[in-house]
This record gives C-alpha cells, structure tokens and sequence, in this order.
C-alpha cells in the first residue's frame, strides 16, 4: 500500500497514527465499547471525506452522514458496520503492539488488514452519500415540478437548516403539504367553493380536490438529472446497466444473508441498494471479475495449471472486492431505510387514518413514486384536517374521499357508434369542469360488464378501453352527516345540523331539500386509496 497522500487525504501512517492517538485518548477514559466505536468511526469520517465521491459540503448534510454512519439500532445493516469496526479497534491495538515489538512482518500484515477495513468502511460511506444525494436530488425535482422554479428557495433552505431527518421531514411537509392544504381550504370557504347535498341517509358536503391542486404551480419544462440521478434511471432502462444491478442484487442478498436481521431487508431495497451501488466503479468491477471467474469455471480454467500461490492471492482479492461491495450496499441500504422511517414518522402526523396504505412505498424514491406521495398527502391531509373539525362528533360523521374517471368530451366524440344511449350508460356529466364527462363504471370489470351488455363493437370497445387507460381522477373529498345519527340525539334536527355545519365553515349555504343532486358523485373510495 502507497502512503502518498492523495486528493488532500493524509498518507497511510498519518491516519493510523491518528486512529491509535484517538484510540488511546479513549482507553484512558474508560470508554464503553459503543463509545469507542463511535468515535473512531467520527475520526475515520473526518480523515476520509476527500476520499468520498459528492461528499455534502453542507454541514447539516455532514451530521446526517455521521448520524447515518454511526447509528446502533433501527436497521439490520447495522450489524456490518458494527463488525468491521469492532475489527478495525482489534487489529490497531495489535498493530501497535506489533510495531512496538518491531515485529516487521506481522506489522505490514495488520496494516494491510486495518487499511482494507478501511477502504470497506470507506465504501459504506459512500453508499449512505450516494443515497442521500439520490433522495435530495429527486424530491427537489418534484418540488421543481409541482411548485415551481421559487420553490427550491425554500427547499434549498430547509436542506441547509435540518439534518435529513424527522424534523426534516415535517418542515418539509408543513411547507409544501399542510400549508397549500390550509391555504386552499380557507379560499374554498371563502369562496363557497363546495357543495352540500341529501345523499340517501347522508347529509353530504362535498370538496373538490382540483380545488387543492390549484395551490400548485406546475412546471411542464424539462427538468436536467444530475449525474446521481442519470447513472440510476440507466440501471432501471438500460439493458447492460440493469443486468449489471441484478447480478449485484443477488450478491448483496447471498452476502448478506449471514445478518441477524436480514429478513428485514425486502428485495427491493436490496435492488435501489444494488443500483446505487452501480453508481460506483466497484459495481462494473465486480461485474468483470465475477463474470470471468464463471467464464473460467466453465472453461475448466484452474486447478492445477493455476499456482496455489498466485490462486490464493487473486481469492483474496476478489473477497476484498466482494467486502467492498457489501459495504456499499449496506450503506446505501441504511440511508434509504432509516431516511424513510423518518419520512413516514412525519407523515403519519398529517395522515395518519391511511398512512398504512402506502407503506409498499416506504424505501422507494423514484419520482413516480414521490410523485404518488406527493397528492396522497395532498388529499388525506385535507381528509385529517376535515375529520379533526369534526372529531367530537364521534361515528356520526366521517370523512371520505370518492373518485371517478375523467375523460375530455371531445375525445369521447371522436369514437365510433357512439350513441346517444351508449352515452348515457357509459358516461355522466362532470358538472365542476367544462367539457369532460365521467366514467360511470367505478373498474374495468363493470366496464367490461357494461360493454357487453350492450353489445359493443370490437373498434369501440377498443377506443373505450384506451380512454379508461389513459383518463385522469376527478377526487372529491366529502363530510358524510348520518342523518339518522344525528336525529337519535336531538329534538330539533335541523337546527343540530346547523351546528354540525357551522362547524366545518359552510353554515351559510342553504341546507337542501332535494334527495340528488344533478350528477352520479364519484363513488367512495377505500381507505387509503
């Protein structure tokens, strides 16, 4: 091993020297064990950083690293980490010794241990960094994206104030979520921008989620990747480049296998953690060795045309390799893991009656994915806010929110053999937006139920299917009065309900006497949907 500094990084001996300083310091205290590895794994982090490919330049990005680095609980990964370290404290008290006895080769042969185990702690650095930048870089394009070039004023501001952490998270969402939810609400009240109807047994009042939406300001141009977020959607799309992170996931799955915890990690953790491993010149390396080694196997190449000698040394190697690997992916699996629980902790403060139904989601960062966390906290936020006003009020009101399929009517015209009373079954009017109808059938069973029951053409029923695919929801969120409830616990019905409604801000609309209204209402969603 070279001990020429590089990159502004000291040389081999001055770290180590640096490392058995701090490790004295820490005897001499009396340190616990889980002091010790705390702080030599800090002294690892500040002589290393230059060695670390987008290593934060900010300092709540720095703590975030650290805290990510030298957590104990709230991960299996953990365990890796633990262990490497624990050998590196062993192998420097051996080091010294051996150094002081002027044992040379014994010396040279824990120093090559002690700087292999720190190149593998090195690696797992690397892969918490490469994961933060990932999740960094792609909530910031969907704040781009739905908010607006000013928006990443505050975004950016936030990431400077906090750590990547739960108060993080919740400045986040109280910023981009909760805020335009309430700021919407206040205009729709003012507006009187909702609607109040008899629906069956329910005294219904009714908010349009395009109401919410409006709070947004959507940007359609295009939005440049940076080159963390490029090289990932290459090992999603591209063909040698997915393979190349497939064969990684497995070795990280087989490697990893021998954890405490492993049973916690889903498979596709493991994959986000393979291809953000990728982003690393460790990934096409291990591709390359791993792939000629199978080559070699087949072929029959080995054995005894191979020296024991020249053998053991490339084994070793390769295990090297693998540890670095590992390391990687580790690192990048705690930082996309304990990140998410933050997320969701924070999330569940705005959401809590569905947050369940978005745990799938939990450790996934694509920006389909944020995307799709992005509006169901939009909507079940306005849900909360709404269930909230009217909590005391115990089962006779809840809150749900109904969706229906919104196609444009001018594409509905372009059909052929599309009738009048085709038209009927299949669509209603969409009363809150010009020009759009909505689909009856609430899934594509009833639609295909319906389709035939009417004997549709082929041609038709292909155009129909297309419109499905590609319609957008019309979401409305609606206060369900129980009727029946209520007038249990009252003598004057109408004037209980005055209250109830004085309670959600629309008292001064008119209360109706009709039993429908003039449209089908989306129907009911499931929790959570």
């Amino acid at each position: 091993m070279a001990n020429a500094p590089e990159g502004g990084r000291s040389g081999n001996d001055e770290r180590l020297a640096a490392y058995q300083t701090r490790l004295r310091a820490l005897k001499e205290r009396s340190s616990l064990r889980e002091v010790m590895e705390r702080e030599l794994l800090l002294e690892f982090l500040t002589l290393n950083q230059t060695a670390i490919n987008e290593f934060p330049m900010l300092e709540a990005q720095k703590k975030t690293v650290m805290e990510l680095l030298c957590g104990r609980q709230g991960h299996p990964g953990y365990e890796f980490i633990h262990k490497q370290i624990a050998n590196f404290i062993v192998l420097l008290a051996h080091y010294e010794k051996a150094v002081k006895v002027k044992d040379a080769e014994r010396a040279e042969s824990l120093k090559s241990g002690l700087l292999n185990t720190e190149s593998i702690l090195i690696k797992c650095v690397q892969g918490i960094v490469y994961a933060m930048a990932l999740i960094t870089d792609n909530f910031e394009e969907v704040v781009l994206r739905y908010f607006g070039q000013d928006a990443l004023k505050e975004y950016t501001a936030l990431i400077e104030q906090h750590e990547l952490d739960q108060a993080f998270w919740t400045a986040f969402i109280e910023q981009f979520v909760a805020s335009k939810v309430a700021e919407a609400h206040k205009e729709i009240l003012e507006g009187e921008k909702f609607d109040i109807s008899k629906e069956r047994s329910f005294l219904v009042i009714r908010f349009l989620f395009d109401d919410i939406l409006a709070k947004l300001n959507p940007t359609d141009q295009k939005i440049d990747k940076t080159r963390i977020q490029q090289c990932y959607l290459e090992s999603e799309t591209e063909e040698a480049a997915a393979r190349r992170a497939k064969l990684v996931q497995g070795m990280l799955a087989k490697r990893l296998s021998t954890l405490s915890g492993f049973k916690q990690f889903s498979a596709n953790e493991l994959l986000q953690a393979a291809r953000l491993t990728c982003l690393d010149t460790i990934g096409g390396d291990f591709e390359k060795q791993y792939m000629a080694r199978v080559a070699a196997a087949a072929g029959g190449e080995g054995g005894e045309a191979k020296d024991r000698d020249q053998a053991r040394k490339e084994q070793e190697a390769f295990k090297f390799l693998l540890d670095q690997l590992v390391g990687l992916g580790v690192g990048a699996c705690i930082a996309l893991g304990v990140t998410g629980d933050h997320f969701f902790k924070s999330m569940e403060a705005y959401a809590p009656e569905h947050i369940k139904s978005i745990l799938p989601y939990k450790k996934n960062y694509s920006i389909p994915v944020l995307e799709k966390i992005l509006f169901f906290l939009l909507e079940h936020n306005m849900i909360h806010l709404l269930g909230e006003r009217g909590l005391d009020e115990g089962g006779k009101i809840q809150v749900r929110s109904g969706r229906a399929r919104r196609v444009p009517e001018s594409e509905l015209d372009a059909l052929p053999n599309m009738s009048k009373i085709r038209r009927k079954q299949l669509f209603g009017k969409d009363t809150t937006r010009e020009g759009t109808v909505l689909f009856k059938p609430k899934t594509a069973q009833q639609l295909a139920q319906t389709m035939k029951t009417l004997s549709l053409e082929p041609e038709l029923q292909q155009g129909l299917a297309g419109l499905w695919k590609k319609a957008v929801f019309r979401v409305d969120i609606m206060v369900l009065i129980n009727l029946e409830l209520v007038a249990r616990g009252t003598t004057n019905l109408k004037a209980r309900l005055g209250e109830i409604l004085d309670k959600y801000g629309v008292s001064k609309r008119t209360q109706p006497e009709a039993e429908e209204s003039v449209e089908t209402p989306p129907e009911e969603s499931p929790s959570g949907e």
